[in-house]
């Protein structure tokens, strides 16, 4: 039976069940939830503790006072993960896997089957209308489908009721000469409330010295080699966010969010210390609407969005790279409650159409052309378009009783590009005291292909994972909180992409095993100390990369063999430790410092040809905050990053970089 006929049982089965729980009023999912609560592992309100899920709140007070100034500076902080600095944007690693987490806005998906690197977790997505951020280390496809791979990350824009006036924002920072502002407007009448975000932000790059001038001639040959070389440097890099939600009652609700990333950065082939600038401007906008509708003991939810991201990419004056994913998506979810709210059953059916225009799906790479002995040929790029379909039904249920939770669910996806697919979940929640809590959860997800995979294959395997996590949490009263995460990911299909020219590996297998550790003691009024720690293990194959070219032979082409390389899969660090002090000697002072320990770890570059390291280093940041300085709502904050000046080679796109500098922030916040 296909999924389309399971659909149409479902859709009456939740017919007949509205019809039997029509009549009083009670609320499933209530509006203006507290921040520290999670709403993204059971698509409903409720604490930590309790959620199907190893997961994680990040609030709003908490980026103010530790100074983050990115969600990458947010997330890096958080067990588990780990965040590659690039020229083009950062690369987030969530227990040993490479862009694997699904970023969700608002619960609107943030990512693109045109390419897996559109992960927004640096200046593209401002913090000044945050409300808090929800985590969920471990595979979440049931109740978000395809890509909730490694984890999800769910950024919860403030409401009317958070700001409830006009709140602005503005810093400067000195390494990057960077400058940045927002506004934050919000009301709540009680019927209806409303907030309107506006944010901009501008820097220029550590690294925007440049040595290759130009390249691309006219006749579309390369220029002769004694015009190429030269000096510049790159313009600033601009970016801007405007995020806005309205809602009526407790039934209709309004959202969207408009950006555009314009970065101008510098890339760089090592072994030949050429250096050449790049360019890419990203807009991205989607916009939501959610009806709800409560009755005695259920609720009954439609969600839709529309999601359009572009990105036109450039290197030095070649031909821009330009593709376009739009996206509509439409849900219906049910929930109903059994025995008194004893346990939650959620049903639900969804339907996503994508069409991607002008996907990459393979570039050549330019210090390949710079040879002073080409002067025919320039790098070109191959372009693809496609449309597809997935239609999805899952369902979770979830049992409580006075010390245990229990949970199953099923997620069935029909793509229009590969056989059905079945993501199940189980897990149970042990609360034997106050004191204790044992976690231990089951999950299962695949993550979408590559685009060249949709255009080039027809025996399509998507990346597939398993994940076992055991959760134990010790608190032996008000002032201590300690907790100890063991993991398991069994991931088959893996497959990597070059970035030299933009192919695929061969598909391989890999494991992953780790350990997350957390803390956080309150030693006394004024004192709080956190830290956590991640240690991680891997065994698996190397990414092999084969390409090959076409030679005319005795009058025919003859597809040969041309390079191949294999390297080892990524991980990034094996150990992370953070730790952060927090010293609030009134109630309007605060000083928070963070501490940051990534161990040693090696990776290949030059196509596997030489092996790169980047040492073990510690950085320490600092944020002093002042809260109704000079006067009432007006407070100040000046933030240290990297205060020792910490310096080593990082991991840059094709090889070694350097590490950010020392930086000094300067802002304000004003509430009115």
């Amino acid at each position: 039976m296909r999924l389309t006929k399971i659909l149409h049982i479902f859709l009456l089965a939740c017919g007949l069940l509205v019809h039997e729980a029509h009549g009083a009023d009670t609320s499933i999912l209530f509006v203006g939830e507290d921040v520290s609560t999670l709403t993204i592992a059971s698509r409903r309100a409720e604490s930590v503790d309790r959620a199907p899920a190893i997961a994680s709140v990040i609030t709003s007070s908490d980026i103010k006072k530790h100074g983050y100034m990115t969600l990458a500076e947010v997330l890096s902080r958080q067990p588990g993960f780990f965040i590659s600095p690039r020229n083009f944007g950062s690369i987030p690693y969530l227990r040993g896997l490479p862009s694997s987490v699904l970023f969700l806005y608002d619960s609107v998906h943030l990512t693109s089957d045109a390419a897996k690197t559109v992960q927004p977790v640096d200046e593209e997505l401002a913090l000044a209308a945050v409300e808090r951020i929800e985590i969920i280390r471990g595979p979440g496809s049931v109740l978000w489908g395809p890509d909730a791979y490694s984890g999800i990350v769910n950024i919860v824009p403030k409401r009317g009721r958070d700001v409830d006036g006009v709140e602005l924002n503005a810093y400067g920072g000195s390494a990057r000469k960077e400058a940045a502002a927002s506004l934050n407007w919000g009301h709540n009448a009680g019927l209806w409330e409303a907030f309107v975000s506006l944010n901009a932000r501008s820097f220029r790059a550590y690294e925007n010295e440049y040595n290759i001038v130009r390249f691309a001639g006219p006749g579309g040959i390369p220029v002769p080699p004694s015009r190429r070389m030269g000096s510049g440097s790159v313009e600033r890099s601009t970016f801007a966010e405007a995020v806005f939600n309205f809602s009526w009652q407790d039934w209709l609700r309004l959202s969207g969010r408009w950006s555009e990333a314009n970065r101008k950065y510098i890339l760089e082939d090592p072994p030949s210390g050429l250096r050449w600038p790049a360019s890419s401007l990203k807009p991205m906008w989607y916009l939501k609407l959610e009806l709800e509708k409560t009755f005695q003991d259920s609720d009954l939810r439609l969600n839709a969005w529309y999601n359009e991201m572009d990105d036109v990419e450039r290197e030095i004056d070649l031909e821009k790279r330009e593709h376009k994913s739009h996206v509509a998506y439409g849900e219906l979810l049910y929930d109903r409650e059994f025995w008194g709210g004893g346990a939650v059953l959620t049903l639900g059916v969804s339907g996503r159409y994508n069409w991607i225009n002008g996907a990459e799906i393979a570039k050549g790479y330019p210090p390949d052309f710079f040879d002073p002995d080409n002067i025919f040929f320039l790098p070109r790029s191959r372009q693809s378009s496609f449309d597809t379909t997935l239609v999805s039904g899952f369902a979770q249920f979830k049992r409580h009783w006075p010390h245990v939770d229990a949970w199953f669910g099923l997620r069935i996806d029909d793509h229009s590009e590969y056989d059905l697919r079945f993501s199940p979940s189980a897990g149970v929640v042990w609360s034997p005291s106050r004191k204790w809590n044992f976690k231990l959860v089951y999950g299962t997800a695949y993550r979408t292909p590559y685009a060249s995979q949709f255009t080039g294959r027809d025996d399509l395997e998507p990346e597939e994972v398993q994940n076992f996590s055991l959760g134990i949490t010790w608190r032996p009263g008000d002032v201590l909180d300690l907790s100890l995460t063991g993991f398991w990911n069994q991931i088959r299909h893996e497959t990597g992409k070059d970035p030299y020219y933009g192919g695929l590996s061969d598909t391989a297998m890999q494991d992953l095993y780790g350990v997350e550790l957390g803390g956080d003691w309150r030693l006394s009024r004024v004192f709080r100390l956190r830290a956590n720690a991640t240690f991680i293990a891997h065994d698996g194959d190397d990414e092999t990369y084969q390409y090959s070219v076409y030679v005319f032979e005795d009058g025919e082409w003859v597809k040969k063999p041309w390079i191949s390389w294999s390297v080892p899969f990524e991980t990034g660090p094996r150990s992370m430790v953070n730790a952060s002090l927090e010293w609030n000697p009134l109630d309007r002072l605060m000083l928070a410092v963070d501490l940051k320990y990534e161990k040693s770890w090696r990776y290949s570059y030059d196509k596997g040809a030489q092996r790169g390291r980047v040492p073990g280093h510690v950085q320490v940041d600092m944020a002093l905050s002042a809260k109704d300085t000079f006067f009432k709502g007006l407070d100040l904050q000046v933030t240290l990053k990297n205060l020792f000046s910490t310096s080593y080679d990082a991991r840059g796109t094709y090889g070694p970089a350097d590490s950010p500098p020392f930086n000094a922030y300067a802002g304000f916040t004003w509430h009115y």
